[in-house]
């Protein structure tokens, strides 16, 4: 009886060790990227159905969709966009040469409406991106933005808005929150540079919440240019300028008129020199990134620098003192209307870092406040 039982047993492992080689060689096949004949015959995983992926060696992650002058929902969408390689391969093509037709219309650094682009991470945000685009477009004179959209649901690129400036403007990535990182800022913003650097000299990496103002007689391409004679220029630190709610408990209709409260600059030894308006975000070069440190100083190649806008280099992980402002400034919105806050503590960040109540409250009723009026001058 025991030998019987013995046989049973011997033969029932050995269907399961079959079993087992069974499953992992049709693992292997389905998924080993050596196994090419097999894998043609599959179709790729898609977010949203009718989308296009990009393949090909040095492709960027298929849960990415660019759109260009999106005028429709993802699975209307039958045009192309540049991919990786179509950037790499205009390196070194001039800008007469190396104009691209998409969707949109992508042309090459070296041309001058597109010397600098701004890269925003952003979420659920599609309201706020009308008066951000228009103001940075028509007042600051940027041309081109990437939009990475970390997961909107709907997606940003399938909203129709009128966005205040053409539409060609605007290249949309889609990330699918599913395969995310834990902290994606960092991750959008190389990508942003892998894929569109060779597209401009200058590439500012602000949020939705932030708006550049050039306060001298400069033009923001004019302040740039006058650190490219000097190699060891990597990024241009730019100096927060944070307002407060205004009192305002409803979203007004313009985040520029409406609060028009500053916070305080402080000196260095008040709060150690990191407190908010010592807070920095970067334009980086595009030929000298080597990656975002935090969302807002980035490691820099070839020994280079990022400094304020007097040339003073800027040593810390992402503050400057003392502040200044005399040429550029950026003002951070950082609470907006008690309504706005609370859909900011709903949405988190890129960061997976949400806010807390503690934040508005420190920022409402613990710091000295000034009137900044300057932004409301901006029309539209």
């Amino acid at each position: 009886m025991s030998s019987e039982s013995s046989l049973k047993s011997y033969i029932n492992w050995r269907l399961i060790l079959i079993l087992v080689a069974f499953l992992m060689t049709v693992h292997y096949i389905l998924y080993n990227n050596d196994y090419n004949p097999l894998k043609k015959e599959i179709p790729e995983s898609q977010s949203h159905s009718g989308s296009k992926s990009h393949s090909g060696p040095n492709s960027r992650p298929k849960n990415f969709y660019d759109f260009h002058d999106m005028k429709a929902a993802p699975d209307s969408i039958e045009t192309e966009t540049s991919t990786a390689d179509d950037t790499q391969s205009g390196k070194k093509a001039s800008s007469a040469s190396s104009a691209k037709t998409a969707a949109g219309k992508t042309t090459d650094g070296n041309s001058q409406e597109e010397y600098v682009a701004i890269c925003l991470a952003v979420k659920d945000q599609g309201r706020d991106l009308p008066e951000w685009l228009t103001h940075h477009y028509h007042h600051v004179g940027i041309k081109r933005f990437y939009i990475m959209d970390d997961g909107s649901d709907p997606p940003l690129s399938t909203i129709q808005m009128d966005y205040g400036i053409p539409k060609s403007a605007i290249t949309f990535h889609y990330q699918d929150r599913a395969t995310r990182a834990a902290a994606m800022q960092p991750v959008f913003y190389s990508q942003c540079n892998e894929w569109h650097g060779a597209n401009h000299t200058w590439i500012a990496y602000i949020d939705a919440d932030e708006f550049l103002e050039t306060t001298g007689k400069e033009t923001l391409e004019e302040i740039l240019k006058t650190f490219e004679p000097d190699e060891l220029v990597g990024a241009l630190g730019v100096n927060w300028k944070t307002h407060n709610s205004n009192g305002h408990l409803k979203r007004p209709k313009s985040c520029r008129e409406a609060f028009t409260s500053c916070l305080v600059d402080s000196d260095e030894e008040q709060y150690g020199g990191t407190d908010d308006n010592h807070h920095i975000k970067s334009i980086v070069k595009t030929s000298f990134f080597g990656g975002a440190q935090n969302p807002h100083k980035f490691g820099l190649r070839d020994g280079a620098m990022t400094v304020g806008e007097t040339g003073d280099i800027i040593h810390s992980i992402a503050w400057r003192s003392p502040i200044t402002r005399d040429r550029i400034a950026l003002h951070h919105y950082a609470v907006k209307s008690r309504e706005e806050f609370e859909d900011k503590l709903l949405r988190s960040n890129a960061m997976s870092d949400p806010k807390s109540e503690g934040f508005w409250e420190y920022i409402e009723a613990m710091r000295p406040v000034e009137e900044c009026k300057e932004m409301a001058q901006y029309k539209p």
